[in-house]
Parts: C-alpha cells; sequence; structure tokens
C-alpha cells in the first residue's frame, strides 16, 4: 500500500509537473524519466541478488524493506521540492533525485516481492496472497491517484502545491511502512542458501533461460508499456483533452481503484476455474477494450459514461494485475524444482527490472511522442492552448497505442505454460530425491 501510493505519485503526476509547473519541455521530461528507469533496472537484480545472499538475524528480506521503505517517502518529498525558474536546473536535479527514489524503493519492493515464493507452495494459495497484495495496492493507488489529484485541486494553482500535496502522501506512507514491516515481524526466518559463486550475469541469464519465465517476461513489458502510456497520458487527457479539474482526475481514478479491489473474487474463481494464463488473456483483451474507449473520450462527456468506462477499465486492470502476480512465484518454483536453487531474489530482481525497463520505455516513449507533435510546456500559473496535433498525441497514448502493446502482451503469454498440473509433476520428481 505505502509503495503503490509513492510509485503512482511519482510516476503519474510528476510528468506533468515538469511540463506544466516547471517549464520543462516534454521531450526532455521523458528523458529524465527513462535515466530514473534505466537505473532502477540495473539495481533490481543486483539488489534482488544480494538479498538472496545476506543473512541477519532478522531474516534475508525484512532489513531492505525497512532502510527503503523509510528513504523512499523522503525522496518522493525531495521530486516535487525541485527549484523553479530555470528548466535546465530543475531537469539536473530531477535526474539525481529520480536515481535515488528508484535505488531507494527498489531496496524495499524487489525482497517484499519475493517472500510469497517462501511463504508458501499452494498454487491458488499463491492466487489469493497475491490478490491480497493487489487490493492493498490499489488502496495505495487511491491514496496517490484520488487524494493527490483532490489535495492539488483544493491548493490548486498555489505555488507550491505539488510540493505539499507530497508532503502530506509521503507521511502517510512513512506509517503505513512501519505498519508493514510489524505485521511481517513473524513471517518464518529462511535457512541461509548455499553460496554460489555464480556471476550475477550469469544468474540473470540462466533466469532467463527458463523458458515460462522468460515469456512472462515479454508479456509483461509490453503490459507495462501499455500501463506506463495510459498513466502518463491521463493526467494530460483530463486537463487538455476533457478541460476537466484535477478534483475530477482524482474522483475517475478512485473509482477505478474501487473497480480493482471489488473485481479480485471474480478473477480469484476465474483463476480456480481454469488457470492463470486464460485468466490474463481474458483480463487483457477486457483491459485492451477499456484503452481504445478513450479515443471517443471529449469534453463534455456525460458523467455516468466515464464512470462506467473506468469501473470496465478497474475490473480488467485487477485482471492482468493479478494474474501477472500471481504467475511469478510459480515461475520461481517449477525453477527451484528443475535446478535444486533457491533464487527468488534474483527471479524477483529481473522481474522488477523488466517491469521498470518497460516503464522507461513507455514514460520516454510517451514524452518525446506529445514533444514531437508539438505540444506546450509552461510554468505553474501560465495557461497554454495545446494545438490539435498534441491533443491527437495525448489520444493516441491513452487509447491506440496501449492496446496495441496489450495485443503484445497477449501473444507472449502464449509461451507461459506453468500450472497445478505441471507444479504437483514437478514436485513429485522432486520427492525422490530428498
Amino acid at each position: 500500500m505505502p509503495m503503490s501510493t509513492l510509485s503512482l505519485v511519482s510516476n503519474v503526476l510528476l510528468m506533468r509537473y515538469m511540463t506544466d509547473s516547471l517549464g520543462i519541455a516534454a521531450a526532455t521530461a521523458g528523458v529524465i524519466f527513462t535515466i530514473g528507469r534505466l537505473w532502477d533496472a540495473i539495481a533490481d537484480p543486483l539488489i534482488g541478488g544480494l538479498t538472496d545472499r545476506v543473512r541477519t538475524r532478522f531474516g534475508r528480506r525484512l532489513p531492505w524493506m525497512l532502510a527503503g521503505g523509510l528513504l523512499t517517502p523522503v525522496l518522493l518529498v525531495a521530486l516535487y521540492a525541485a527549484p523553479t525558474g530555470d528548466p535546465v536546473k530543475a531537469s539536473l536535479y530531477l535526474a539525481v533525485m529520480l536515481v535515488l527514489f528508484a535505488t531507494f524503493y527498489t531496496m524495499f519492493m524487489v525482497p517484499y516481492l519475493a517472500l510469497p515464493a517462501e511463504m508458501t507452495e499452494n498454487y491458488h494459495g499463491r492466487t489469493q496472497l497475491m490478490s491480497a497484495r493487489v487490493v492493498f495496492s490499489s488502496l495505495g493507488s487511491f491514496l496517490g491517484l484520488g487524494v493527490g489529484p483532490w489535495l492539488l485541486a483544493a491548493w490548486g494553482g498555489v505555488p507550491g502545491a505539488h510540493l505539499h500535496m507530497a508532503m502530506v502522501l509521503a507521511a502517510i506512507a512513512l506509517v503505513l511502512v512501519l505498519v508493514c514491516l510489524w505485521s511481517l515481524r513473524d513471517v518464518p526466518l529462511q535457512e541461509r542458501p548455499p553460496a554460489t559463486r555464480t556471476p550475477l550475469g550469469a544468474q540473470i541469464r540462466s533466469a532467463l533461460s527458463n523458458r515460462p519465465f522468460a515469456w512472462l517476461m515479454a508479456s509483461k513489458c509490453a503490459y507495462f508499456i501499455a500501463l506506463s502510456l495510459t498513466l502518463n497520458a491521463l493526467p494530460f487527457m483530463s486537463k487538455h483533452v476533457l478541460a476537466l479539474s484535477d478534483r475530477w482526475l482524482g474522483t475517475m481514478l478512485t473509482v477505478q481503484s474501487v473497480a480493482v479491489i471489488a473485481s479480485q473474487p471474480l478473477w480469484l474463481w476465474v483463476s480456480r476455474r481454469s488457470d492463470k494464463r486464460r485468466g490474463f488473456v481474458l483480463a487483457g483483451i477486457a483491459y485492451a477494450i477499456g484503452c481504445l474507449s478513450w479515443w471517443f473520450a471529449g469534453h463534455g462527456e456525460p458523467e455516468s459514461i466515464a464512470t462506467a468506462r473506468m469501473i470496465f477499465v478497474g475490473v480488467a486492470g485487477g485482471g492482468v494485475f493479478l494474474m501477472t502476480q500471481a504467475m511469478l512465484p510459480d515461475a520461481i518454483d517449477a525453477d527451484r524444482y528443475r535446478t535444486g536453487e533457491r533464487r527468488a531474489g534474483m527471479f524477483t530482481g529481473v522481474y522488477v527490472l523488466v517491469e521498470k525497463f518497460a516503464g522507461a520505455v513507455g514514460g520516454a516513449f510517451a514524452g518525446a511522442f506529445l514533444g514531437a507533435l508539438g505540444y506546450l510546456h509552461s510554468t505553474e500559473g501560465h495557461a497554454v492552448v495545446q494545438p490539435e496535433s498534441a491533443l491527437l498525441g495525448i489520444r493516441l497514448c491513452a487509447s491506440v497505442l496501449p492496446a496495441l502493446m496489450l495485443g503484445v502482451a497477449l501473444l507472449a503469454i502464449r509461451g507461459y505454460d506453468v500450472d497445478s498440473r505441471m507444479l504437483a509433476r514437478l514436485r513429485e520428481q522432486e520427492a525422490p530425491a530428498r
């Protein structure tokens, strides 16, 4: 919940803050995002490998989560405290802050995502476990995507409104981090795995040589490019295409978060009735349709249609999010049965690396695409009228382009073949060896 809040506030609202408040060109803003995300991608497997090796009396994962969880909220505040009046100085400052933010965020998220594979071996139990994660992540989305824009609307065009918003949400996230770690205090400590002399690069190549894991990563990469495009485009869409306030943006994104939470029983039922891959395909098709519906949105659209769209996108997105999360521990388990090595941290690091790389690609493309189509940047309190070409670019980033990437994700997931029967067979083959 706290990391979802911090991540979304640093992603969804930051690019518009750079272009519309600091006067940074859209293409430059995309480059700044890319720098932070690419470093994030590099750090993920490094930290994942370290968490597999380091042993403390508090376990392998919790100390990393504590350090990252305490420092990430501080960096969120720093992101929205950029110097004003000089776009070049602000750009350099934000590039450094995004690198630091990414480092501390990774220190929490990689060990956190490695925990489910170590907590249970039950195929459907893991889906339930990750469903709980989706619920609380969606509550974090409500804070970041709902409360965040509401706070901006409440403070209006006051200079420093973004900083005030960041301070409030960072304080809430800091408390939630402490609650999270206190709740995990009784998680069984894992025995230290046998030391490995395999170089980090070789371990990454080994992880990607796991065929179902590699196809899962390919699908996740395409899905997260789609997600990054839509999340970056929505604040621009609401302001410049729909001509609506941030209060409306916060309300609609809150509706979407509630729909994600409410959809979890449905997707758990789908997972049990068929399997996780088929659930992903069904949810992905629905999500692509929801993205395409943004093409038809415009100024004066009835509120009922906007609300119905956000509910539909939330339900579909809840399924895609859950299935990608639930398939990861199964792929990790299959690797353990085949190789005899426990590499949950390494696999999770590669998994998050792909997520961050895709986010970098989506953010960089959105900034460059809008810049190429003539998006006009401005400073806080100075509104500009965007040309028709820029409005077209915003529509494409919110609808057609993400739908195309979701099509790629659906094609890629066909190569993922881990299910409950395969895991049971691998477990039986391992049993005699024990």
